[in-house]
């Protein structure tokens, strides 16, 4: 029988210094009949990301495609071009300094398979520190919370498709501005268990005010 394939994109820039655990938690997924594929898009990181990525590919067996960009894109390009080179039927993205519970794909996935009728599936957070310590809860259980968080969601790789792809002009807000398209149409399901480690630091793009005058321009073409 055939496996479905499940597609990991880790979207990466100078984050090498988490880069390892984020590559580390995707391959290391509990999955039963499932094929998971990695790709790592690097978007022209200048500290010493490739070494760690190529170390991977070098001494690993596992399904890693490695695509290095040469000049910077941003978010909403590297989300766009890692849903057209996946091969899964199911998509994901995982931020290069967050990481992924041992049993959230095959957790999601399953409950995607079984449920036609959900375009995608998210849970909800831990936040953690540098180390990977649990710092709180976040549950995504309010539309306003989960628009802020497009990591960490198993998406039909066909619906991304159906409603254009990720927007490759915007370097925040990407996710926003999917799930609200996707939402016009679709049906998603809440999964209230924290499989998705979300690294809260002052850098994050999430934090950004820039991203919040995006979204309040996305917002009037609701």
């Amino acid at each position: 029988m055939k496996k479905l394939k499940i597609s990991i994109a880790i979207l990466n820039y100078n984050r090498a210094e988490f880069l390892d655990r984020s590559i580390r938690s995707c391959m290391n997924q509990e999955t039963f009949d499932k094929d998971i594929e990695i790709i790592v898009i690097d978007d022209a990181s200048t500290d010493n990301s490739d070494k760690i990525i190529k170390y991977f590919k070098r001494n690993y067996i596992c399904d890693l495609k490695y695509i290095k960009i040469k000049k910077n894109r941003g978010p909403g390009y590297c989300s766009n071009l890692a849903v057209r080179k996946s091969k899964g039927e199911f998509f994901i993205r995982v931020d290069s300094d967050d990481y992924l519970g041992k049993f959230a794909i095959d957790n999601m996935a399953n409950i995607l398979i079984n449920n036609p009728k959900f375009a995608y599936i998210y849970c909800d957070l831990i936040k953690i520190n540098e180390e990977g310590q649990r710092i709180k809860l976040l549950r995504l259980n309010t539309k306003s919370k989960r628009y802020d968080h497009g990591a960490g969601m198993l998406f039909r790789k066909k619906i991304i498709k159906k409603v254009g792809n990720y927007n490759p002009n915007l370097r925040e807000a990407e996710d926003f501005d999917l799930l609200r398209r996707i939402d016009k149409s679709f049906k998603s399901f809440y999964l209230p268990i924290p499989f998705y480690r979300y690294y809260i630091h002052g850098k994050n793009i999430t934090l950004s005010g820039n991203r919040k005058n995006i979204i309040k321009k996305l917002r009037k073409k609701i």
